[in-house]
């Protein structure tokens, strides 16, 4: 994995989950969209390949989400807005709106809940240390589904109204926050504060194309070529790529009729209703034989879920995977 992806690993890869997860629960700040993004941001991004990417760098090391929207092409920016907002507008509003429910209500019993979480045996029994290290991550992973839980994507209507600035300004940023423990569950994962020390340096570089070396802490060495669109360096492949992915996006969404949507409504809105009262019965757990009991029970949803997802194939609530921007 180069040096750049890295650096995204954990704002990029998250923030594409959340555009292919299943009244407004918003909490995104407003943003005039006539104001400066930069001022909006506190942050200038340089002019000079390098100078940019390295900048990039030690704004994610701060936990500032904000600086991977200003690092778009202002067409990118669009095109991801449009997607979004057209994802809203495609979505069952009750489906949609429940399913996100469920996730922040899964998030909080699984809070009340950690004491048995972490000492249950289903699944086969746990070293002390993995215990150790589920535990202090515990806060992040709990906390991270609640900002996707209440975030404005969480809703139909958040989609509808989605702006990618105050979604990355607030939303991506919190992510980010979290990630810093959850670094610790791979062996691969360059922790967030390590993206400080990134040093980056032009092999060649002319007005619109530059080709970038890129120095981890641990002193791994890649290079990558860039290319300038809209003033913003974007990586070649992903310049090369950009447009025929929104196309794809796009015409997926737009290929959903209101019938491939309510197809399988009223089956899945069942299963809500399932996880819900097994979610409520783990939550009445007690001891930990009852919470055992309460999570062997959750396991028939489950199946049935996943079941549901491979019959209904391409066609109900799932938004296509949003390409993310890959600088660092």
């Amino acid at each position: 994995m180069i040096i750049s992806h890295k650096i995204l690993v954990s704002a990029a890869s998250l923030s594409a989950l959340l555009f292919a997860a299943c009244g407004q629960q918003s909490g995104d700040a407003t943003v005039d969209p006539a104001a400066d993004p930069a001022a909006n941001s506190g942050v200038a991004i340089p002019d000079e390949p390098a100078a940019a990417i390295e900048t990039i760098a030690k704004e994610l090391a701060a936990g500032n989400g904000d600086v991977l929207w200003q690092a778009m092409p202002a067409t990118y920016q669009t095109d991801v807005n449009a997607i979004a907002q057209l994802a809203g507008l495609k979505v069952d509003a009750e489906v949609y709106d429940q399913s996100f429910a469920l996730l922040g209500r899964l998030a909080e019993v699984a809070d009340k809940q950690k004491d048995f979480i972490l000492n249950t045996e289903l699944g086969g029994a746990q070293s002390g240390e993995q215990v150790a290290k589920l535990e202090a991550a515990w806060p992040s992973i709990v906390g991270l589904v609640q900002t996707i839980a209440s975030s404005s994507i969480a809703s139909s209507a958040g989609l509808q109204s989605f702006d990618g600035q105050a979604f990355f300004s607030k939303t991506v940023s919190e992510l980010l926050g979290h990630s810093e423990a959850l670094s610790t569950f791979s062996d691969d994962a360059m922790p967030l504060s390590s993206f400080k020390d990134v040093v980056v340096r032009a092999l060649e570089s002319s007005e619109n194309a530059a080709t970038l070396e890129m120095t981890a802490p641990d002193g791994t060495v890649e290079t990558e070529s860039f290319t300038r669109v809209d003033g913003r360096w974007v990586p070649v492949g992903m310049a090369a790529d950009w447009q025929e992915t929104i196309a794809n996006a796009r015409g997926q969404l737009e290929a959903i009729t209101a019938e491939q949507v309510a197809q399988n409504k009223t089956q899945i809105l069942q299963l809500v209703g399932m996880l819900n009262g097994v979610l409520s019965q783990i939550e009445a757990a007690e001891s930990q034989e009852q919470f055992d009991q309460a999570l062997q029970g959750a396991m028939m949803p489950m199946m049935g879920l996943m079941m549901m997802q491979q019959n209904m194939g391409g066609g109900q609530q799932a938004a296509p995977a949003m390409p993310m921007p890959s600088q660092p």
